[in-house]
């Protein structure tokens, strides 16, 4: 940085590249309030931390575009799915048989083995009060974990959030030396991981929404449709909080697959919730 004070004014940014204008706009900062540079190329802190502006871009307005673009896909596959009862049988649609619970009129469709039978979200399948608060409960709960840590990868030079600044600017030096050492192989692991992890439960999702209109104008058919919906929307928000907190903040292999895993562990709460249940209240889950 170049300890500028108060508002940079805007000047011509032609024929530059991501070093030419730097200013200690970044946070924490050595004055009270960062430098004011909407038009540098890249900003700095106190610690000699830099990141560049074009980095910044709105994760938490575009969270809420993905996941109403989840509700509307998945709005779109029960509509498809209703229409297509209506016009053929179910155990003819090449649709149906890779997305649907079973493949024949005759097989009973086993919901809880595609919702999860070790899993709290099967509580959505029941008619018990408590068991539809619990499920609730920890939906709730895995969905602001995802939140919290999507606010924490927005970059914000003005405001200290958990994103860590890619380049290291020494004031003494006109070169910036990049900090990160993620590779090819570390986004390889990563993909693995979340394949691995999120699949089955994005697939699962998709064959309660597609599969619920079979039920009718029932009761069943909406809670295997909210069961789904709940299913593959916490799934779509654990994979988008994956990827936009490993960009904030992985700056090493290591790192990356270690906050991928701490995330993934969020997704396993419905899970720990009903195991812990079978423990303290086993009769209670066989009522």
């Amino acid at each position: 940085g170049n300890r500028l004070r108060g508002t940079v004014p805007i000047i011509a940014s032609k024929g530059i590249n991501e070093s030419s204008f730097i200013a200690d706009c970044g946070s924490p900062s050595d004055f009270d309030t960062p430098v004011d540079c909407p038009n540098c190329t890249m900003c700095c802190n106190r610690l000699q931390q830099c990141d560049t502006q074009e980095e910044i871009f709105q994760v938490e307005a575009l969270a809420i575009k993905v996941m109403f673009g989840v509700l509307g896909f998945l709005l779109l596959v029960a509509m498809t799915s209703l229409l297509r009862k209506r016009e053929m049988a179910l155990d003819s649609s090449s649709f149906y048989f890779i997305f649907g619970l079973c493949t024949r009129k005759e097989s009973p469709c086993d919901v809880y083995d595609a919702i999860g039978k070790d899993s709290v979200y099967c509580f959505f399948l029941s008619s018990n009060f408590t068991a539809w608060v619990l499920a609730i409960a920890v939906l709730v709960a895995q969905a602001l974990c995802f939140v919290f840590f999507i606010q924490a990868a927005s970059l914000d030079f003005g405001a200290e959030k958990d994103w860590v600044y890619q380049f290291v600017c020494p004031r003494d030096n006109d070169d910036c030396n990049d900090t990160s050492d993620v590779n090819e192989r570390g986004w390889i692991y990563f993909v693995i991981l979340l394949v691995v992890h999120l699949t089955r439960d994005m697939v699962n999702g998709l064959k309660l929404v597609w599969g619920a209109p079979r039920y009718g104008l029932s009761r069943k058919s909406f809670q295997v449709l909210f069961g789904g919906i709940f299913l593959f929307s916490t799934t779509a928000l654990a994979l988008y909080s994956s990827v936009v907190y490993n960009v904030a903040v992985s700056r090493s292999n290591i790192e990356l697959i270690f906050n991928t895993v701490i995330l993934l562990f969020v997704t396993d709460l419905d899970e720990k919730l009903y195991e812990t249940l079978h423990v303290v209240s086993p009769r209670w889950l066989d009522n």
